[in-house]
C-alpha cells in the first residue's frame, strides 16, 4: 500500500508527464529530450523515496548532477521551471517529515530553491534571460491580471524591452535614461500595476547590472496611493486572477488552482452573506488550516493573508494573530 508521501510524488510524475507532452507538442524539446529529462527526473523522485533523509548538502548534490546530465539540452525557462517543481516536490515532503515541523526541514525548500535560481541565473545569458522577461510580460498581458495596463501599453514595453535585447551596441547610460522613463510614463495605474511595471523595469536593471534599483522603486515609491478597501467582488477578481496566472506558468497544478480558489473565494462569499461573528471567525481560521500546506512561495502567501484580513476587518471580527501564526509559524496547527 503507498504511503501519502509516495502518493504525492506520483502526482508530481504525473504532471511531470504532462508538462513533458505539451512541450513536445509545442515543439520546444524533441521527443529523445523529453525522454531524457523524464527519466532523470523520476529517477530523482525514486532516490529520494528510498532515501528520504536525504538532507540539503544531498539534494544540492543530486540536483547539480541532474543539470550536468542535461549538458547536450537546452534548458530553457520552462524546462527549468519543471526541475524546480520537482525538485519543490521533494523539499515540501522533506519539510513535512516530522511532526512537529523542524525549522531545519523547512528551511531546505528556500535553500535549495536559492541553488537552483543561482544556477539558472548563470546559466543564461543576457538575451535569454530578457526572453523570459518578454514571455512573462506577454503571459501578463494575455491573462489580463493587470487590467488597467492596456493592451497597447503591453504592446509599447514588450517593443521597448526587445529592442533593449537585440541593440547589443546601447550604452549603460542610454539604458538607464530608458528605464527611468518607461517607469515615469507607464507608472501612473493601481499600487498593483505599478509594482508589476516595477518588476519588469527592475528585472532589466538586474540583468544588465545598471544599479539603478533605488532611483526605479522611488518612482515606484511616491506614485503609491493608499488603497481604498477593496469589495467583495474585487477580492473573489484578484484571487481567480492570482492563481490563473500560477496555473498558467505552471506553478502550480489544475487541482491545486481548483482548491484554492475556491477555499477562499467560498469564504469571500460566506462573510458577504453572513453576519455572525462567531460563525465567521471559524470559517476563516478553518480554511487557513487548510491552505496552511498550500505550496506556494512567500508573496502568494502573503496576498492570502492580505484577503483574509480584508475579510476579517469586513466582519469585524480579529484574526490577526492567527494570520501572523498562519504566515510566519512554522507548526502547521
Amino acid at each position: 500500500m503507498k504511503n501519502q508521501t509516495e502518493e504525492i510524488i506520483n502526482l508530481n510524475r504525473t504532471k511531470l508527464n504532462e508538462d513533458l507532452k505539451k512541450l513536445e507538442n509545442e515543439k520546444t524539446i524533441t521527443q529523445s529530450e523529453s525522454k531524457q529529462i523524464h527519466e532523470r527526473l523520476n529517477s530523482d523522485l525514486d532516490y529520494y523515496l528510498k532515501h528520504q533523509d536525504i538532507d540539503f548538502a544531498g539534494l544540492e548534490k543530486m540536483f547539480f548532477e541532474t543539470t550536468k546530465s542535461f549538458e547536450n539540452i537546452k534548458v530553457n525557462q520552462s524546462i527549468f521551471l519543471m526541475i524546480m517543481s520537482t525538485y519543490g516536490n521533494i523539499t515540501s515532503q522533506i519539510a513535512m517529515r516530522q511532526f512537529p515541523m523542524k525549522q531545519e526541514d523547512y528551511a531546505i525548500q528556500t535553500q535549495l530553491n536559492n541553488v537552483m535560481n543561482n544556477w539558472f541565473d548563470n546559466y543564461q545569458n543576457d538575451s535569454e534571460k530578457i526572453a523570459d522577461l518578454i514571455s512573462q510580460i506577454n503571459k501578463q498581458k494575455q491573462t489580463k491580471i493587470y487590467s488597467d495596463i492596456s493592451s497597447s501599453e503591453y504592446d509599447d514595453i514588450i517593443s521597448t524591452v526587445n529592442s533593449i535585447k537585440n541593440d547589443t551596441a546601447i550604452s549603460d547610460d542610454e539604458l538607464k535614461k530608458i528605464l527611468t522613463e518607461g517607469m515615469l510614463k507607464y507608472c501612473n495605474k493601481s499600487n498593483e500595476s505599478n509594482l508589476a511595471i516595477l518588476n519588469i523595469y527592475g528585472g532589466i536593471d538586474r540583468i544588465k547590472k545598471l544599479g539603478i534599483d533605488k532611483q526605479l522603486s522611488d518612482i515606484y515609491q511616491k506614485k503609491c496611493t493608499k488603497p481604498k478597501e477593496l469589495s467583495y467582488s474585487e477580492i473573489k477578481q484578484q484571487v481567480s486572477s492570482r492563481f490563473k496566472m500560477l496555473l498558467t506558468e505552471d506553478m502550480i497544478t489544475q487541482q491545486n488552482f481548483e482548491n484554492y480558489t475556491k477555499t477562499i473565494i467560498q469564504d469571500v462569499e460566506f462573510c458577504e452573506k453572513n453576519t455572525d461573528k462567531t460563525q465567521i471567525k471559524a470559517q476563516l481560521l478553518s480554511s487557513l488550516k487548510k491552505l496552511k500546506k498550500a505550496e506556494l512561495d512567500t508573496e502568494d502567501r502573503e496576498a492570502i493573508t492580505d484577503w483574509y484580513f480584508i475579510l476579517s476587518q469586513k466582519s469585524e471580527v480579529d484574526i490577526k494573530s492567527d494570520l501572523n501564526k498562519w504566515l510566519y509559524d512554522f507548526d502547521p496547527n
